[in-house]
């Protein structure tokens, strides 16, 4: 079982414009990497939005893409993206939908984003020959976060993290959990970071 695991994917500037004029070239050298590999993931921040959308009131950048960016998906041969990030409600519920709505049409996989915190956090079982993937993915608290009412992404929760690995580890042989935080522009995980991750490990995170 191969697995790769790619950062932050938001088109913007000169890769936006190549994007909409359906010019992936600028790909190549990673779908030559996707290509050998049993399943790819890229963390989406931004949300994919129709006739200019309405952003929220946030502070921060209000990033989005266009639908076009399912192409650029599809060439780079990527099988999933996460959708716990800082960013995935920055165009409210109806850029939400409208990513969903496209992953879903494209079968490309998500995990992480949901019409609500339940959705959000549902785990993503992927089996490949005799073994299963568990995925589970959120983030820390920002802007972004489901509630029972809202769309959004599943937000970093000691708690519900706990339920949420726990009951993987329970159904799958692996279990992947991928995080979106940390400080920005600093590279070293804090020491509060590294205790919590390290508990995510003890508790069944491969």
């Amino acid at each position: 079982m191969k697995i790769l695991i790619a950062g932050d994917f938001c088109p913007t500037y000169r890769i936006q414009t190549a994007i909409d004029k359906q010019d992936y070239s600028a790909f190549d050298n990673i779908t030559r990497v996707t290509e050998n590999v049993d399943y790819s993931i890229v963390n989406l921040e931004c949300p994919i939005v129709i006739d200019g959308g309405k952003p929220i009131a946030k502070c921060g950048p209000n990033l989005k893409t266009t639908p076009n960016v399912i192409n650029a998906l599809q060439y780079t041969k990527f099988d999933c993206v996460t959708l716990a990030n800082n960013h995935f409600r920055d165009f409210g519920d109806d850029g939400c939908n409208t990513t969903l709505k496209l992953l879903k049409e494209a079968n490309i996989d998500y995990v992480g984003g949901g019409k609500n915190i339940t959705s959000a956090q549902q785990i993503l079982y992927k089996q490949f020959g005799n073994k299963i993937l568990g995925i589970v993915n959120f983030c820390e608290n920002e802007f972004s976060i489901a509630t029972e009412n809202h769309y959004g992404s599943a937000p970093l929760d000691p708690v519900d993290n706990y339920e949420q690995i726990t009951e993987a580890r329970k159904n799958s042989d692996f279990v992947l959990v991928i995080v979106h935080g940390g400080h920005e522009y600093y590279q070293l995980p804090s020491p509060r970071m590294q205790k919590l991750y390290r508990h995510f490990i003890a508790i069944g995170a491969d």
